[in-house]
């Protein structure tokens, strides 16, 4: 069932999230809110040519550069092979699910999204409505109540998109503005790169469309259900405490909240939990004070001074590196000017050796700047 009509709400502009915007973010997002594909989960088909032919003077690389910084700020998700977007919020501000039968019409257009990425965002931000909303009468729909036991995850648990990364999604920008550094695999401080995640479940969500300020789940609530990437960290902490010869913590919910919690209202990113496992298990002080996640989140702060690790905007991440959104600024560049001819496998690659040399080129630059910045002071 199509829709024939856009339920904008004009709030929209008092919206400090989205007054942070460009104007050509801005365009894009009400464009998609209006676009005739959008169906009632709020994914639209993903064709950056189509769209930029709506307006006289915007071109594809425009729409995708929009694209990337709305990605960035969470408002929607775009999966390129998929050829697919969300809007992520959509649901939520629409008012759909308080009509008699256009919720039934939201389960059928979940049912036909084809990227798996877009299906998991999209229950994620319905289990979160029904925490918030659950004397509604649409989860007593049987295709909406079976939503509600879908496998889901956040959007702000998403890390960097990098398309050569199994299980990650293809989108644009950065899935968390927080992520400053990836933890090393030995806890050495060596740099990885880009690394899977693995989030699910009704985890707390950055800003919706229109407000943050009107997100009232808290992550100070447990899942229902067993996260992946709680279950991650716990089984590695598990794993280094066996080896160092101590006891196996049990897998008690005081552990599994501190786990989620450290994700979910501290903002570290799985890798760097990760990292600071590895690296307070191997540390000789340490690896005899850490023999349980809640420890570990108790001591978090302490062990960040120890290991010598700086917050966001100090300058330097997990990695002992800088790092350059700090020195240069947010980056919302995304790769254009694919070469013809190329498989879908062959763009993939090509893409994401375009994205480690600016990667690597930011990097240098950030050095740069920072070296002139000590020589004035």
């Amino acid at each position: 069932m199509a829709r024939e009509r856009a339920n904008i709400r004009t709030d929209m502009l008092s919206d400090d999230d989205f007054r942070g915007l460009s104007q050509a973010a801005q365009h894009l997002y009400t464009t998609l809110l209006v676009h005739p594909t959008l169906n009632y989960a709020g994914v639209a088909d993903w064709r950056p040519g189509r769209l930029a032919a709506l307006t006289s003077d915007v071109t594809p690389e425009d729409v995708r550069q929009a694209a990337a910084e709305l990605q960035c700020k969470h408002f929607i998700y775009v999966d390129e092979q998929a050829e697919e977007v969300l809007v992520r919020s959509f649901v939520r501000h629409d008012g759909l699910l308080k009509q008699y039968r256009l919720p039934t019409s939201m389960a059928n257009a979940y049912a036909g999204i084809a990227s798996p990425f877009i299906r998991e965002f999209f229950a994620h931000e319905l289990q979160r409505l029904h925490l918030e909303m659950p004397d509604e009468k649409c989860w007593e729909i049987p295709r909406v109540a079976k939503i509600l036991e879908a496998p889901a995850r956040s959007m702000k648990d998403e890390g960097p998109n990098d398309p050569s990364a199994k299980g990650s999604a293809k989108g644009y920008g950065k899935g968390s503005a927080n992520e400053y550094a990836k933890g090393s695999a030995d806890g050495s401080g060596e740099t990885t790169g880009d690394a899977t995640r693995s989030a699910t479940a009704t985890a707390t969500a950055t800003a919706t469309a229109t407000s943050s300020k009107e997100d009232t789940s808290s992550s100070e609530v447990a899942d229902a259900t067993s996260r992946p990437d709680v279950q991650q960290l716990l089984d590695l902490l598990d794993a280094r405490i066996a080896e160092n010869g101590a006891k196996v913590p049990s897998r008690t919910k005081k552990n599994e909240d501190a786990a989620r919690l450290l994700l979910d209202r501290d903002q570290h990113t799985v890798e760097q939990v990760e990292w600071m496992i590895r690296w307070a298990t191997n540390d000789e002080f340490w690896r005899g004070n850490i023999l349980s996640m809640s420890k570990l989140r108790e001591k978090f702060p302490q062990l960040l001074l120890k290991a010598g690790v700086k917050p966001l905007g100090q300058q330097t991440g997990y990695d002992g590196d800088i790092d350059p959104e700090v020195i240069l600024g947010q980056d919302y560049w995304v790769p254009s000017g694919v070469p013809s001819g190329l498989s879908i496998e062959e763009e993939r690659a090509w893409a994401s050796e375009r994205r480690a040399e600016h990667k690597a080129e930011r990097l240098a630059e950030a050095h740069r700047v920072l070296e002139v910045r000590r020589g004035r002071a």
